[in-house]
């Protein structure tokens, strides 16, 4: 009997190291599982990465691209812009006297100028209107002949205060 304290004492050793082994083989076992677990959220993660990355890569070319259609849009918007300001000077401009007309009536341009504006009708206008002035404008009238335009005009524009006509040409619509 003097071995029975032995056996007892290895069957505790023994039974000790099996529950030690039943722990480390849980943990390892859950280890292994977060591992798995922290292996596909990596996965994941580099899925997500490049889906993020194919978005950016398509916005920046689309970015290129819409930078290309605006520098083609300002180069065009100054064509127009010029072109605008060259149909809107003030030598091409034509002022409409009156609206009303007949289906007899045709239309006629007449160049009507004063000098003297500032001083017989308006000192206060600007500098370009008075300028505009000098230099004639050109008013749109309908009537059946020229000698009716200048009377229509004159009715608006009096010489008695500086306008004349300088010249009459037909409309050309």
């Amino acid at each position: 009997m003097d071995s029975m304290p032995y056996v007892f004492a290895g069957l505790v050793g023994f039974a000790s190291l099996a529950v030690s082994l039943l722990l480390a083989l849980r943990r390892l076992k859950t280890s292994e599982e977060r591992i798995a677990n922290t292996a596909s959220r990596k996965q994941a993660q580099a899925e997500r990465i490049r889906k993020v990355a194919r978005v950016t890569l398509q916005q920046a070319r689309d970015l290129r691209d819409a930078r290309r259609r605006k520098a083609m849009a300002e180069m065009g918007c100054e064509g127009v812009e010029e072109r605008l300001k060259a149909a809107g000077a003030d030598h091409r401009r034509i002022y409409v006297l009156d609206d009303r007309r007949t289906q007899k009536d045709q239309g006629w341009v007449l160049r009507v100028v004063n000098i003297q504006y500032a001083a017989r009708v308006n000192a206060d206008l600007t500098p370009t209107a008075l300028d505009s002035w000098k230099q004639g404008r050109r008013f749109l009238v309908w009537a059946q002949d020229d000698k009716k335009a200048r009377e229509k005009l004159y009715a608006r524009y009096p010489d008695n205060k500086g306008f004349a006509v300088m010249g009459v040409e037909s409309y050309q619509q």
